[in-house]
């Protein structure tokens, strides 16, 4: 008996955890402020491994790179619509149960957090995740991967001609392809330092795998903002933990 309450006990801790992650609060529908101008936007098809026992059901993210002429940002498109979602039910003056159904059926996406590149200064990262109502900045020195160029290896990703290049990047073997012809070294999550925007890039085990789906060129000046500046600052290690 005792035994059989331990084991609910836990399955309810989960559950409330699992609710908590989702808790949205007022520094998610911050306008942020401008630090930079979009002058590309690509959108990633993301998979990613949740669980190692099920490897062959990884969860999918839609996300977005927006790139200035120094700064970019990387984020999960389902959090920005739920984020805006957010902000429109609270402008309208809605319930909180009424804005928590528009949510739910809105569908939640996987990936809480957002990166920032080269901010905020060159040679340094911002990432911004939270955990409950709790909301934290980590800054870190950005690290390149040594990238190794496979000078007879080639592909076609969105009518680009792609070349490929790997490195030992954070524990992992990563191939990351890359067009030449798009002379902006940056691509998906923290991956770049190529002659060319990374169109395609996975892990030697495939747990992580990211595969441009579009991309437009921005001409109207719209900003890439930060949205961290109520969020608390955050070492790497105690926010690993």
């Amino acid at each position: 008996m005792k035994r059989n309450l331990f084991i609910l006990l836990l399955l309810l801790v989960s559950m409330h955890f699992e609710a908590q992650i989702r808790v949205l609060t007022s520094a998610d529908i911050t306008k942020g402020i401008p630090c930079d101008k979009q002058r590309f936007r690509i959108a990633y098809d993301m998979s990613f491994v949740k669980d190692t026992l099920h490897s062959d059901k990884p969860v999918k993210e839609s996300m977005i790179l927006e790139i200035g002429s120094s700064v970019s940002l990387f984020y999960s498109y389902a959090a920005f619509h739920n984020d805006s979602i957010y902000a429109d039910d609270i402008a309208k003056g809605l319930s909180q149960s009424a804005i928590n159904e528009h949510l739910n059926n809105s569908g939640v996406g996987q990936i809480s957090w957002k990166l920032y590149k080269n901010y905020p200064q060159k040679g340094l990262s911002s990432l911004l995740d939270g955990l409950g109502m709790e909301r934290y900045c980590c800054v870190e020195k950005m690290q390149m991967p040594d990238w190794k160029v496979c000078s007879d290896s080639t592909a076609l990703i969105l009518g680009y001609n792609c070349r490929k290049a790997t490195a030992i990047y954070k524990g992992r073997t990563w191939c990351a392809w890359y067009a030449e012809d798009i002379p902006i070294g940056e691509g998906p999550w923290k991956l770049s330092g190529l002659p060319g925007l990374i169109l395609r890039a996975y892990d030697s085990q495939r747990q992580y795998v990211f595969e441009a789906s579009g991309m437009e060129q921005i001409k109207d000046n719209t900003d890439i903002r930060y949205k961290g500046e109520k969020f608390e600052p955050i070492e790497r290690k105690a926010l690993d933990k």
